[in-house]
C-alpha cells in the first residue's frame, strides 16, 4: 500500500465538498450519503471537539508525524484547504450538515467509487476521532469548536433523466466501414448493416454532466472545478475516462454507441471522407489544429459547426473532443467482424475512441478513422486516460 494513495484518504470526510467548486457551491448543496446501519450509532467521545491534546493527536495523524504511511496533506496541504480539486473545506454550510457518524464513516471506510484508501485498517478508532476532532478546526479558523451545528439533513430527490440531450434517428441500413486508403486497422474496407438506433445530436456538455455527479455523488473528473463556470456549460464535457462515458449513458437510459454506429452516424450511407462530404476540413466545418488547451476555451460550444454536420444532422463527428464507443479495440476486427450490427471484439485492452480533437491536424479527422486508449484507471491524475481530449455522445435503441 502506497503513502501516495493513503495520502489521498482524507478527503473522505468532504467527499460533497470535493465538488463545491461545481456543485456544493450551487444553491442545492450535494446529497449526502446516508451512514451505513454498522456507524450510524458512532458518537465523538465528550470532550474531545475541544480537547487541545486530542487536537493535537489528530494534527500528528494528519501531516504525517504519527505514521510516515498515513499523511493528509498530500491532497488537502497542512491547512486543510485542498490543492488538487475542490474548495470549501472551512465552510460551515458544508460541515455542519455532518453528524458525528458521518464523520467517522468517511474517514474510517473512504469515499465509494474512488480509489482513497479507507482508514479503518490503519487507525484506531481513537485515532479516526482525534483527526476528525482536527479535521473539525479547519471551518471554525483553525480552532477548537463543538459541533453543535448540525440538525439533520433531508437528501433531495435525484434528478431524473429526462431530455438530457436531443437525438436523433440513424435509419437501418447497409454503409461502407473502414478504408482501404486508410491505416492498416481501418482495412478492409467493408459492408455492414446496422438495425435503425437513436444517436445524440451533440457531444455530452459540461452542463449535462454536472447534472449526473450531483444525481449520482460519483467523483467528479480532473479540473472539474475549472471546468464547471458558466462559460463552459454547453461545452463538451472533458478528463473523462470510458467508465466514466459509460456510466452516464447508463443514467441517462442509453448507452455509447457502437463504433459501426459512431461511423454511420459520420459517413452516412454515401461513403463520404468527413461528416459533411469529401471537401477537406475547414474552420467552418471543424474545431481543429489548436495548441493550446487554455482553460477549456480551446472547445467550441456544441452544435456552433452547422457545415460540419453529418448527413443525418449531428454535429461535431469531427473535431472539438474525441469520442468514446463501446467497442474493445483490435487492430485486425474488419478482417473477421460481422457484417451485421457487429459489437466489437469480447475483450481487450483498450476501448476505440472516434472522431479526432481540438488539437489534432486535419488529416486525422477522417470518419473512418480510429484509435484507442485504455479504458479506465484508479488515478485521476494521469493523462493517459483521462485528458483534455476525450469526451463522448450516446445512443440508444428504437
Amino acid at each position: 500500500m502506497s503513502g501516495r494513495r493513503i495520502a489521498q484518504c482524507i478527503m473522505v470526510l468532504v467527499s460533497g465538498l470535493t465538488f463545491s467548486g461545481g456543485i456544493a457551491a450551487s444553491a442545492e448543496l450535494m446529497p449526502l450519503d446516508p451512514v451505513p446501519a454498522a456507524y450510524a450509532k458512532k458518537k465523538m467521545p465528550a470532550g474531545w471537539w475541544t480537547d487541545p491534546k486530542i487536537i493535537e493527536e489528530g494534527r500528528k495523524i494528519y501531516v504525517g508525524e504519527a505514521d510516515p504511511l498515513v499523511s493528509c496533506t498530500g491532497c488537502h496541504g497542512e491547512d486543510g484547504e485542498p490543492v488538487r480539486s475542490g474548495e470549501g473545506v472551512r465552510s460551515l454550510k458544508n460541515t455542519k450538515r455532518f453528524s458525528d457518524s458521518y464523520w467517522f464513516w468517511r474517514v474510517a471506510e473512504g469515499i465509494r467509487k474512488t480509489p482513497m484508501v479507507p482508514y479503518k485498517s490503519l487507525l484506531s478508532e481513537e485515532q479516526i476521532w482525534q483527526v476528525v476532532a482536527f479535521m473539525h478546526t479547519f471551518s471554525h479558523g483553525g480552532k477548537p469548536a463543538e459541533h453543535k451545528d448540525y440538525t439533520g439533513y433531508k437528501q433531495p430527490e435525484k434528478i431524473k433523466p429526462k431530455n438530457v440531450a436531443p437525438m436523433v434517428l440513424v435509419p437501418a441500413g447497409d454503409f461502407t466501414m473502414g478504408s482501404n486508403e486508410g491505416n492498416d486497422h481501418e482495412k478492409p474496407e467493408h459492408k455492414v448493416f446496422l438495425n435503425a438506433y437513436y444517436i445524440d445530436v451533440y457531444e455530452v456538455t459540461v452542463g449535462q454532466y454536472a447534472k449526473f455527479l450531483e444525481s449520482t455523488s460519483i467523483f467528479p473528473p480532473a479540473k472539474w472545478t475549472t471546468m464547471d463556470e458558466p462559460p463552459h456549460q454547453k461545452r463538451p464535457v472533458v478528463n473523462v475516462d470510458w467508465a466514466d462515458a459509460n456510466n452516464y449513458c447508463k443514467w441517462a437510459g442509453k448507452r455509447l454507441p457502437t463504433e459501426a454506429e459512431w461511423e454511420k452516424a459520420a459517413r452516412g450511407a454515401d461513403s463520404r471522407i468527413y461528416p459533411w462530404g469529401n471537401d477537406p476540413p475547414d474552420q467552418l466545418r471543424a474545431n481543429y489544429g489548436k495548441d493550446k488547451w487554455d482553460n477549456h476555451n480551446a472547445l467550441l460550444p456544441v452544435g456552433q459547426l452547422k457545415d460540419g454536420k453529418s448527413p443525418y444532422g449531428i454535429y461535431d463527428l469531427a473535431g472539438n473532443v474525441s469520442e468514446w464507443v463501446s467497442d474493445w479495440y483490435d487492430p485486425d476486427y474488419y478482417a473477421t467482424s460481422p457484417s451485421k450490427n457487429p459489437q466489437g471484439p469480447e475483450g481487450g485492452k483498450y476501448k476505440v475512441v472516434r472522431g479526432g480533437s481540438w488539437d489534432l491536424a486535419a488529416e486525422n479527422l477522417r470518419s473512418a478513422r480510429r484509435d484507442f486508449n485504455i479504458p479506465s484507471t484508479t488515478d485521476y491524475d494521469s493523462p493517459a486516460f483521462r485528458n483534455f481530449n476525450s469526451g463522448f455522445r450516446c445512443a440508444k435503441n428504437p
